[in-house]
């Protein structure tokens, strides 16, 4: 009986030393939860820190010249003394989310660029035919997001060509924009950009909507980085992941508010990186939300009682009798909210 004790104490021991490892070798991982694919990418922060060349390198290198990447400074001279943005969307597409960020795009006549995953692509083919069918960008995002600078040769190469190859089987042509994931960068990510035919786009705004993943702080984040909050505001790239409901959430309100700011929707793949001409015609311009509906989804709120309240019911008629009985059940308030008419 002794012995059979002991050996149960030398399993537990085991057990939570193993866990330990774990949880510390965990705690040196930078990741990115990416919620609603149910998908973990991790870059170890001392491999990432040893492999990235610096920004003021990558700017002076000859093979990163202004037409072929668009690192950070380059887009801040060429967007902050303005009032345009660049929206950008990254690591989806996902049917839960995608769909509810492209009807908000629709109704506002915007386009974006969406920087799709190659792993979500061969889920999801109709998602990225659909993005293509109305009018917005399809940007490589890498395969599986993984740290390219990081990969071997080899390795990152089919990273890009696999993502690549599969964007122009669904879509018919090939992505012309690059965005690393993490933003990861070095010598040899940009020589096998170039190699692919693309342009490395990176951001000037993030308001951290994979980490936060609240809609009041993507806004607030926005907001302060534009410079809306402090009365100074100024254009930027901005990156957003479509893949997440909060983001969702925050889209229409952000697009209202660059709205009242006056802002201007630029398009990537009109921008002169030489002139800081965007347009090849008149600048489209957001309008004023009286201009459009704002219609509310309950199912974004995710609360089983706000959806079976708010949700459109139009089989439900009101009749006497049926009042009649909500009244007696104390649930009349609740049945004319469900049934307006």
């Amino acid at each position: 009986m002794k012995s059979k004790s002991y050996a149960v104490r030398i399993f537990v021991c085991l057990v939570l030393t193993l866990a330990t490892a774990m949880q510390l070798h965990a705690g040196k991982l930078l990741t990115i939860n990416t919620e609603a694919t149910g998908e973990f990418y991790e870059a170890d922060r001392s491999a990432v820190n040893k492999q990235l060349n610096s920004e003021d390198e990558l700017i002076n290198d000859t093979i990163s010249d202004s037409g072929t990447y668009y690192n950070r400074p380059q887009l801040v001279k060429l967007l902050a003394n303005t009032r345009k943005v660049v929206l950008t969307f990254d690591d989806g597409p996902h049917p839960r989310t995608t769909p509810k960020v492209l009807e908000i795009l629709r109704r506002r006549r915007v386009k974006a660029i969406f920087f799709v995953l190659g792993l979500q692509a061969a889920k999801y083919p109709e998602l990225v035919k659909q993005i293509h069918d109305e009018g917005h960008l399809i940007g490589n995002h890498s395969y599986g997001h993984k740290n390219l600078a990081q990969l071997s040769d080899e390795a990152l190469r089919e990273e890009l060509g696999r993502t690549s190859r599969l964007i122009e089987s669904i879509t018919g042509s090939k992505p012309e924009y690059l965005r690393p994931p993490y933003g990861a960068m070095n010598r040899k990510v940009l020589t096998a950009a170039k190699a692919e035919g693309m342009k490395i786009l990176l951001w000037t705004i993030d308001p951290k909507d994979w980490l936060q993943k609240n809609e009041a702080s993507v806004l607030q984040q926005t907001e302060r980085q534009l410079g809306m909050s402090s009365g100074n505001p100024r254009g930027g790239a901005i990156l957003l992941h479509d893949i997440y409901p909060s983001t969702v959430r925050a889209l229409e309100p952000l697009l209202e508010r660059l709205a009242t700011f006056e802002y201007h929707i630029a398009s990537i793949d009109n921008l002169d990186a030489q002139s800081g001409n965007f347009w090849a015609a008149a600048q489209p311009k957001l309008l004023r939300n009286a201009s459009f509906y704002r219609r509310f989804d309950p199912e974004l709120s995710q609360h089983k009682l706000l959806i079976s309240i708010l949700k459109p019911h139009p089989q439900n008629q009101r009749t006497a009798m049926a009042m009649l009985k909500a009244r007696k059940s104390g649930n009349l308030f609740a049945y004319l909210v469900k049934n307006p008419s």
